[in-house]
This record gives structure tokens, sequence and C-alpha cells, in this order.
């Protein structure tokens, strides 16, 4: 790695160390600070001519945790407070959140820093436990109950890619050595030499195991518990980054497996997991009560597009879902602060009891509302441009009938996601609720997310329209 990636390491690193030894009123500034130092070195080193520059799928993959990071260090900042009484109690709670919100961020921006793949094993394993700890953090029977179902799931399915990662160590120990470094660009170099059945079987495992991690059914069972139950800020980096995260571990094995035994096989997983992923997703939209229960699922089934539109082959499709990464992880950190604001000023998470956000919380209330018909693929927002490129590319590439099941399945999330939306933002507020934004930090760290998500509605930047490209070439590849 050269010197600005280990910064992009010990920005966060060094906010944990700090957080932990000092109070918390002089922590909490600090992770602001870092998530906005942090997330403008992340894109210095994506897009820097720093050398050894990062290869592209691991650049790529750096500019969610610098979205998400440089916004949640600001709405951390006000969280902890607003969320803690002001005693010791209330004091040791906002350390540990600050400690272990900016030790996730570390962990997450490590992984697409890395390209050995015991490595990734190694760092993926990390978030898990990390995350766990934030979730159980809320202090409440369900957190505790989400927080352990997470890490066991979670953990299994982990165990079950490291069964891959061994696999294929095994199958390239013949042509590298018994004891060589499981490094992705050795193996890749080799790969139409290594035996076909077992890189097959090492990418099954690596599906199902970081699969799990990536929130794709039918491993997703832990997602809407934990994302449901943990502290709002931890659930925007759950969703935004780690399943990005588990996406970019799987986008490694995909590169060997392509050119070592062609496409034909990791396509028709991911078309299995995608629609499969979709399907729950978009029908469990519709019967949510849960407001942060309904953000959950409808990461399962953006995860489920993003695996389509890498299932469909086409240049397009998978330029769309890279896309679709980014978009993604701008709006569902939008979604799940404004949601945080709303739970914080109604006192509730059922679905049913807000009425009138856009009234109580004028700005607060409606950004998620845009952020939900962002999330529901209303134009001009990123997520309909980096749709609309995916069910091109497969109308386009010889799937026709798939890509229309995929926007059947896609205007029924849309009728989910618009349908509670509306409930939850228009009419008026019960008359106790407070009318109101109190404070504006929060709103601040919500415009990140909006701003992006907006502007790749937009335009898409040239030199973020290369990067996605070349990383899409970097793991597409056939013999």
């Amino acid at each position: 790695m050269s010197w600005l990636s280990w910064l992009v390491l010990a920005i966060p690193g060094a906010a944990a160390i700090v957080s932990f030894l000092v109070p918390s009123r002089f922590g909490r500034p600090l992770t602001a600070v870092a998530g906005i130092a942090g997330a403008a070195v992340m894109i210095w080193d994506a897009f820097g001519n720093v050398e050894p520059r990062l290869d592209p799928l691991s650049a790529l993959f750096l500019l969610p945790v610098a979205i998400v990071y440089g916004a949640a260090g600001v709405y951390t900042a006000w969280y902890v407070k607003a969320e803690s009484r002001d005693d010791p109690a209330g004091e040791r709670y906002r350390r540990e959140f600050l400690v272990l919100t900016n030790g996730f961020a570390c962990a997450e921006a490590l992984v697409p820093l890395l390209s050995n793949m015991a490595g990734l094993w190694v760092a993926l394993e990390t978030t898990t436990i990390l995350a766990a700890l934030l979730v159980r953090l809320q202090g409440t029977d369900a957190a505790l109950e989400a927080a352990w179902k997470y890490i066991l799931i979670a953990s299994c399915g982990l165990a079950i890619g490291l069964i891959g990662v061994l696999v294929l160590y095994a199958a390239a120990a013949p042509v590298l050595g018994a004891h060589h470094v499981p490094e992705w660009s050795a193996y890749l170099a080799v790969a139409q030499r290594l035996d076909p059945d077992a890189v097959r079987l090492a990418f099954i495992l690596a599906l199902i195991g970081f699969g799990t991690k990536m929130g794709l059914a039918p491993m997703h069972t832990w997602l809407p518990d934990a994302h449901g139950a943990g502290p709002t800020p931890t659930s925007a980096m759950l969703s935004g980054v780690l399943l990005s995260d588990a996406l970019y571990v799987i986008l490694r094995f995909a590169g060997i497996t392509n050119a070592a035994v062609g496409a034909t096989m990791s396509h028709r997983l991911f078309v299995i997991v995608g629609l499969l992923s979709l399907l729950i997703g978009a029908f469990f939209l519709l019967r949510q009560h849960d407001i942060k229960r309904m953000l959950a699922y409808s990461s399962i089934e953006h995860m489920g597009v993003v695996a389509i539109g890498l299932a469909f082959g086409a240049p397009l499709a998978i330029a769309g879902a890279l896309l679709h990464v980014l978009n993604h992880a701008a709006s569902k950190s939008l979604a799940f602060f404004a949601a945080g604001r709303l739970v914080e000023r109604f006192g509730t998470r059922e679905i049913a009891a807000i009425r009138g956000g856009v009234q109580a919380l004028p700005v607060s209330g409606a950004l998620f509302a845009l952020a939900g018909l962002a999330l529901a693929g209303f134009p001009p927002f990123g997520i309909f441009r980096s749709e609309i490129m995916i069910l091109a590319g497969g109308f386009g590439g010889g799937s026709a009938w798939i890509a229309g099941i995929v926007a059947a399945l896609l205007a029924v999330a849309f009728a989910g996601l618009v349908r509670w939306v509306t409930v939850t933002s228009t009419g008026n507020a019960a008359e106790p609720i407070e009318v109101g934004e109190r404070t504006y930090v929060p709103a601040a760290a919500m415009l990140v997310g909006f701003v992006v998500v907006l502007g790749l509605g937009l335009v898409v930047p040239a030199p973020l329209g290369t990067l996605i490209a070349r990383a899409g070439q970097t793991f597409e590849r056939s013999p």
C-alpha cells in the first residue's frame, strides 16, 4: 500500500484511540473532523496519482466508505449526545460508541485496500465483531438479540467463505508452491492453470459465505434485525458500506473464476441470488411496520439489483451495477440518518405512528422523503440512472426475459417505498409533537448523501466513469 492508503487507515484508527483516552466532549468533534478528513483522503487515494496506485476495483470500493464515513462522523457527533444522559453511564456510552464507530470505519476502509485473499477474510471478520458490539449498544433486548443473531449468522457465513479461501489456496499450491502468498494478482496470472473444479467450488463457497455479509437471499436473515435494532449511524455504515465490502470480496473471487473457467457460471449464480434477493426485498417492503426495517429490506432489494447487473455481463449492465453501489451508499445513509431524526422526534419506529414528518422536521423530513424517492428509483436521482443502465444492458444483451422480471419486481419495490414515504411525510403531525429542527448538524451530514445521489443522477463525472469502466474490466474476464 502507498503512504496515502496508510493514511486512510490512520485517520479513523487514531480517532478511535484518542476517543478512548479523552472525554466525549473532545471525542465528538474529533470524530466529525476525522470523518471529513478521512473522506477527503479516501477520495484523493481513489483518484490521485500516487504510486503505487490502487487498482481500479480497490479505488472504486473505497468511495462508499468515503461517502458514508464522511457523513457519519458529523452525524455521530450529534447523535451520541442526543441519545445519552449526562451522567457517568452516559459518558461511558458516548466514549464506547465513538471508539467503536471510528474503529468500524477503519476496518471497513481496510477491506477495499487489500487484495490478499486471506487478509480480506480477516478484515471482514473484524467488521463483524465491531458491528455486533455497536448494535448491542442500544441496550434493548431486541438489540442484544440482533447482535447475537448477526454475529452467529455472519460468522457462519464467513466460515464458509474461509473454506472457499482454503480451496482456492489448495488449487494454486501445485502452480505457485505450497507456501505461496494468496495474492489476487498472482492467482489471476495463473488462473487458466488452476484446477477448474476447485475454482468453481471456491467461488460457490465464497458467494454463499461472503454473500451472507452482503445480505443476499437466502442468507439475509440477520440484516433486518441488525439494521433495525442498531444505532442510526451504525445502520447507515452497515447498509452503505459493509454490504459493498462483502461484494468487493465476491468480485475478487469472480475475477479469478471468470479468468479460469469463463464467466457463465458466475453469471448464472448471480442471477439466482439476485432475483431471489430482489423478490424478497420487494415484497417484504409492502408489509413493513418499522421504518428502519423497511430500509433494511430495501438494502436486500438493492443488493439483488447489483447482483443482477453483474449477471447480465454486458459492459453497460456491469457499469450500472458498480455505479449502483455508490448510489445505494449515498441514498441509504441519507435515508437512515433522516429516519433517525424522525424516530427521535416522534419517539417510535412504527410507521403508523409517524405522520407529518415534513411538518415536524422541515429539513430532515423533506430529506427523508427525497431519500425514499431516490431509493424507489425516481428520476433525476442516481439510482434511476444505474437501474436504467442495468435494465438496458439486460434487454440489449440477450437477457430480455430476466430484465422483464427485474423491471416488474422494481415496480413492486417502487410501490412499497412510495407508499411508506407518503404515509410518514405528508399530513399534519399530532399536536404534542414539537415542530422545528432544533439543530441543523445532522441535516448537514445528510446533505452529503443527497448531493451525491442527486449529482450522480444528473451527470457521472468523467474520472468516475473511467474508474467504473476499468473496475468492470478488472474482474469480468474470460479465458
